[in-house]
Order: structure tokens, then C-alpha cells, then sequence
């Protein structure tokens, strides 16, 4: 593509843009109702009575007159992530040091060492380089410059974000009263807010804060559910491969969600008009483009902190249990793939962190044969070596750096050697009592991701849902390899497949968008909207969707809804389709537990403690981490009573949606 070709009318493009810009401001002005009244006095008065408010009075007015709460209830849920502003300084800290240590540390290597100087020298002095600095190339000079540009550009962000911190703090200390749930706690003080009360539009339920917090993000959740997205590599051999590392996830956020959404986190509005339809398709094109030049560019640079960070990373880790060089986690793809509409991160992460022994346990459940025998073989090579060597160095500890077994090579350095191959191959034998029940693993990993393609159902025990599910659990070191790669990759995936999804992707954003009253504009299925997007091979009933690309894939919604209940049980739908959804499961409950009942033979399926059947599993069991916490009030434990047996009872109906839809 020429760049005549692809610049051609950029400039009638951009005019147009800005003309949709200056029309959607117009219509974004804020209703007369959100307007807050401020006070007209002059500045020396409000200097002169700023001393005189106390902070309590100071943090009432500044959540009064919340005026983006998108961007408050991120700010509020990132410092509940953080576990507070201290735990928060100190980790950005400790950042910018770990960010300051890589660049002198890798400095210091790279230019700073005479290698060659190495094997005939004894000491560091003789092989450091003086005014190494001064001795550097033009190009690892501009590195160096771009890494202590970068790493000034954080050490500003993190001072400047300190005020705000301060903020959020008197935020919690004083109107939340650091609080042990934090959306219960947000709700109970809306009424001090003109905005969230009972009389303003503005709305602010669970459902509501959650739906702020990800409202970028279940676009994206949806995105990547309606497979919407081409990541494919377009190369030949490895067009069938689809690649998501970090590299790729931050283009996308830049490109698309930039693009989409306002600095208000609201969606502008020329989306959701269909005659713009072409100019937005050509301007998110050009964006991936951009995006994949300028990736070009500083491959160098990306490449080389990609290296630095894994490698620091991971090296003290292998290196303590060099087992673990073979360990297995979910892939970024699969991360999206899993993650369900309105589920807050630490929720979504304490999902995942459930299903990993469970993971590892189903993927060993197809041992190689071959492999086996090999790993024994050497395991038993290298632990006999590295025993003898171990005892040889028992009596004469002076040969352990002293003796060479071969040239250079010294006992200490062959111990280190045979002593890391024989804990990789031990690592690569499975245990001699495991049981062969890849089906049954495999379901009780499914309870916690909630991720079973069509195509996976009746086939769990073969090799190919096994070869599938290994794309997306795959090796730490595959994993990481994927991201040095990407640097390469990424510019032809953002050049050659991205921008062939440009026009789904607009269409998808002017189909998939509501409004909510008091809330904006929300993907339609995180409203969890039965009527537009129940799938009644689901269990919904009373809808006819005909097309089935307004359905989520895999009943996406469906188990997003439900799982939303149970870690909200005091949450109530706002439509009745969503409570008719819950009485129906319900039923369904009721009715198959009265007929195990009525059964004259025992039933061969174990019942767990919710009375449904035990492989279903709890995965659906509340995530919301529980607080140790002084209890004053006896109302306080008859309200918590009453919370866990809600939450029993949506445990219950999660389990009769997995019975209710993978029946045979």
C-alpha cells in the first residue's frame, strides 16, 4: 500500500472528524440538572477561609461535587487494589527504583565491561572500562537517553500523582471509614452526593459502580468473545496463528480505545451514527497503521525492555527452583477470553489464581511416554553425578573451586550444571499414583474459568481439546519468547490483519451500545439485556433472538449475569427478564432435587453441600474476598446470616445453568 494511497484524503478526513467533533460537543453540554451552583465570592475569600475548613468538611465538598464519576470510581477501585496510599507509594517506588536499577545495570554491562579483558584478570577493577559513559556508541547512547527520559516521565507522574492519592485517602479514611466492602460502603453514602441520591438520575447500584469501572473494558470482553478481533500473523505457515502479547494489548488500548472513547471515559457519539460509518472505518485504519509504523521504529528499544524486564524477572525465580522453567499460565488471550462482563479484576484474578492446580493436574494427565523415559534417564545421569560431586566436595572443600574436571570447568560449576538438569527432568516425571481422569480435571478447571467452546463438549478426554487448552495454558517460557517475537510481528499484525476488523469493529460499537439513564452510554451486554440478547439455549425464556450474531458466544452473558448475582447477592435486576432468568433456574433446582428425592434407587451422582450434584463443582461460589472485622451491632451478623444464605442459594443456581445447558 502506497503511502499516497493511504494518506490520499487525510486531510478532508480529519476536517470531517473535526466537524462530528464540534457537533458532538454541542451535544454533550450538561443538562441544567448536573450544573452545580458555585459561589461567587472573590479569590482573597476563599484564601482567606480555606484555613478554616476542616478536612472532613473539604473531602464532603469534593465528593458533593463529583462531576466524571467514570473516572472517581476508577480512581476509588484502583486505590482499593492498591491496598491503600502507603502500600501505593511504596510499590510505584520501588518502581521507579527497579526501573532506574535495570537502566545503570544493564548500562554497565553493555558499555561499561571489557569482556575480552576477562579470562586473564582477577578482579572487576581490571576489566572495568574508565568513562565508560563518554566511551558509549551513538546508538547505545540514544538508548540510554530514551530509557532516562522515560524513566523521568514516571518519577514526574508519581509525584504529581500524589496529591490525588492524599484525596482518595480522606476519601476512605474519612467518609468510608476504611471500609471492609467497598461498593456496600460507596452505596451507603450516596445520599451525601446531590448526583447518586435517590432523587438524582444518576444511578448507583453495584451493577452501576461496576459498570463505570469496566466500561471500556466490556467492550473489549465482548470484542474478544464475538471474535471480532484478526490477530492472525500474516505470514505465510502462521496465518492460522493468532497473536495477543502485552506489545499488542497496549497498541489496541492506544488505537481503539483512544479513539472510541472520550477523556470522560464516555463513548462519542459520531459511533453510534451509521452515516459516519466510512470515516471512522478509514480513520481507525489509519490509526492501526500508524500504530504499526511506529512499532518499526522502536522495535530496538521495545525489544530490548522486553528482554531486561522478563529477564530480571524470571532469572531469581528459575534460578531458585530451576523445576519451575517448565511452569505453565494462562496466556493474555485467554485472560479475555475468560473474563466475564462487569467482574472487577481482583475477582476475575481470584477466579483464575482457583483453576491453576486444577490446570497443571489436567495437563499432565496426557504423559508423553517417550519424554517420561528420556527425563528418568537423565534425571538419574545428572543426580548421580551431582552426588558424587557433592560428596567429593564433603572431604576436600578446597576442590570445589580449585579442582577442573575439564579446562575451566571447575567441580562448582559441573554441581550447578548436573544439579539444574536433574531438578528439570524430575520436574518433567508425573507422579506414579496419578489417576487417568482427564474429563473430570478438565471440568473442574471449566468450573472456574466458565470457558467450554461447543466444539470442547463430549470430547474432553482427546488430544485435541488438550492441544486447544494448551494454547491458552501455556508455558512461562513460551509465553515469554511470544513477547520478544511480537516486537517483530505486532507492526504486520497492526499493518496487514487489524485493519481488516476496522469496519466490524465500528459496526460492533454503533449495534452493541445503550443508553442507560443516569449511567451514559454501556455495551448492551454488560446491561446483562435479555430481551435483545437472551439466548434461550441458555435458559432464558420469553425471547426470539433471529440472528444470532446479537447472541453472546457461549452464553457469555448468561454467566456473566449469574455470576455477577453471586458476588453481589444483595444486587436486584433492574428489568424482569433478569429476574425471571433467576426464578426459572430456580425452579429447575427445585424440581430436579425433588425428583432425585422420589428416585427408588440411589442416585450414582454425589450430592455436595448445597444438595446439587457435586461435579458441577461451587466455581461460582462468591469471590468477594471476606474482611476480618470487629462486629458491634447483632443486626450486623443477622444481615451477614442472611448474605451467606443468598449467596447458597446463587451457588445453587449457577450449578443448574452448567446442568441446564451441557445436558446431551
Amino acid at each position: 500500500m502506497s503511502s499516497s494511497r493511504l494518506f490520499r484524503n487525510d486531510s478532508e478526513e480529519e476536517l470531517m472528524l473535526n466537524h462530528l467533533s464540534e457537533e458532538e460537543d454541542e451535544d454533550l453540554e450538561a443538562p441544567a440538572s448536573l450544573i452545580l451552583e458555585r459561589p461567587k465570592n472573590d479569590r482573597p475569600t476563599l484564601l482567606s477561609t480555606r484555613d478554616h475548613v476542616s478536612i472532613e468538611d473539604r473531602t464532603m465538598w469534593r465528593w458533593a461535587n463529583v462531576e466524571n464519576m467514570d473516572y472517581f470510581f476508577q480512581r476509588v477501585y484502583d486505590y482499593y487494589q492498591g491496598k491503600g496510599i502507603y502500600c501505593i507509594l511504596l510499590a510505584r517506588l520501588l518502581n521507579l527504583l527497579t526501573l532506574s536499577f535495570m537502566i545503570v545495570f544493564s548500562t554497565f554491562l553493555v558499555g561499561c565491561v571489557n569482556y575480552s579483558e576477562i579470562p586473564s584478570s582477577h578482579s572487576l577493577d581490571q576489566v572495568i572500562v574508565p568513562q565508560c559513559l563518554s566511551k558509549l556508541s551513538t546508538t547505545k547512547f540514544l538508548y540510554l537517553i530514551m530509557f532516562v527520559l522515560w524513566w523521568l516521565w514516571q518519577a514526574i507522574r508519581f509525584v504529581t500523582d500524589i496529591p490525588a492519592l492524599k484525596e482518595m485517602y480522606n476519601f476512605y479514611t474519612i467518609l468510608l471509614n476504611i471500609p471492609d466492602a467497598i461498593l456496600d460502603r460507596i452505596i451507603d453514602i450516596r445520599e451525601t452526593n446531590p448526583n447518586t441520591s435517590e432523587q438524582s438520575p444518576i444511578r448507583l447500584t453495584e451493577h452501576d459502580v461496576a459498570s463505570r469501572i469496566m466500561r471500556k473494558e466490556n467492550y473489549l470482553i465482548a470484542l474478544f468473545n464475538k471474535d471480532i478481533f484478526n490477530l492472525t500473523i500474516p505470514l505465510p505457515y502462521l496465518r492460522h496463528r493468532q497473536l495477543f502479547t502485552k506489545d499488542i494489548q497496549w497498541n489496541l488500548s492506544f488505537c481503539l480505545l483512544d479513539f472510541v472513547f472520550d477523556q470522560r471515559g464516555q463513548i462519542r457519539k459520531r459511533f453510534l451514527k451509521e452515516k459516519n460509518k466510512q470515516i471512522l472505518v478509514a480513520g481507525l485504519k489509519r490509526r492501526f497503521i500508524f500504530m504499526g509504523l511506529l512499532n518499526c521504529v522502536l522495535a530496538p528499544f521495545i525489544f530490548i525492555y522486553l528482554f531486561l524486564f522478563f529477564f530480571f524477572k524470571y532469572f531469581e525465580e528459575y534460578h531458585k527452583d530451576p523445576s519451575r522453567i517448565g511452569s505453565r499460565t494462562y496466556s493474555p488471550f485467554a485472560k479475555w477470553k475468560f473474563r466475564e462482563f462487569n467482574e472487577l479484576p481482583h475477582l476475575f484474578d481470584k477466579r483464575i489464581n482457583q483453576s491453576y492446580e486444577y490446570a497443571n493436574l489436567y495437563v499432565n494427565q496426557f504423559p508423553k511416554e517417550k519424554t517420561i523415559l528420556f527425563a528418568r534417564f537423565a534425571s538419574f545421569i545428572a543426580g548421580s553425578f551431582a552426588g558424587v560431586l557433592a560428596l567429593f566436595s564433603l572431604f576436600d572443600s578446597e576442590a570445589l573451586l580449585n579442582f577442573e574436571i575439564t579446562p575451566n570447568g571447575t567441580v562448582l560449576f559441573y554441581l550447578g550444571v548436573t544439579g539444574t538438569i536433574f531438578a528439570v527432568t524430575r520436574g518433567m516425571i508425573p507422579d506414579e499414583k496419578q489417576v487417568f481422569d482427564p474429563e473430570r480435571t478438565l471440568k473442574q478447571v471449566i468450573e472456574h474459568t466458565h470457558y467450554l467452546p461447543s466444539k470442547w463438549k463430549h470430547k474432553l478426554h482427546t488430544d485435541q481439546v488438550r492441544a486447544d487448552f494448551c494454547l491458552l495454558f501455556d508455558y512461562k517460557v513460551g509465553l515469554f519468547l511470544q513477547e520478544l517475537t511480537s516486537v517483530l510481528f505486532a507492526p504486520l499484525v497492526l499493518c496487514f490483519s487489524l485493519p481488516k476488523s476496522a469496519e466490524q469493529i465500528i459496526d460492533f460499537f454503533r449495534e452493541f451500545t445503550v443508553h442507560v439513564n443516569g449511567l451514559g452510554y454501556v455495551c448492551s451486554f454488560a446491561q446483562f439485556d435479555f430481551e435483545k440478547h437472551g439466548n434461550p439455549r441458555y435458559g432464558v425464556e420469553g425471547v426470539l433472538v433471529e440472528d444470532e450474531y446479537y447472541l453472546s458466544n457461549e452464553g457469555k452473558m448468561e454467566k456473566s449475569f449469574l455470576n455477577f448475582k453471586a458476588n453481589h447477592p444483595h444486587w436486584i435486576p433492574n428489568d424482569m427478564a433478569g429476574s425471571l432468568y433467576l426464578s426459572r433456574l430456580e425452579r429447575f433446582k427445585n424440581q430436579k432435587r425433588q425428583n432425585d428425592i422420589t428416585k427408588d434407587e440411589p442416585s450414582p451422582i454425589r450430592l455436595n453441600k448445597y444438595g446439587i450434584p457435586s461435579n458441577l463443582g461451587d466455581s461460582f461460589e462468591p469471590s468477594t474476598p471476606h474482611f476480618q472485622y470487629q462486629q458491634h451491632h447483632e443486626e450486623e451478623e443477622e444481615e451477614e446470616e442472611e448474605e451467606e444464605s443468598t449467596k447458597k442459594n446463587v451457588v445453587g443456581l449457577l450449578n443448574q445453568f452448567y446442568d441446564l445447558n451441557n445436558r446431551p
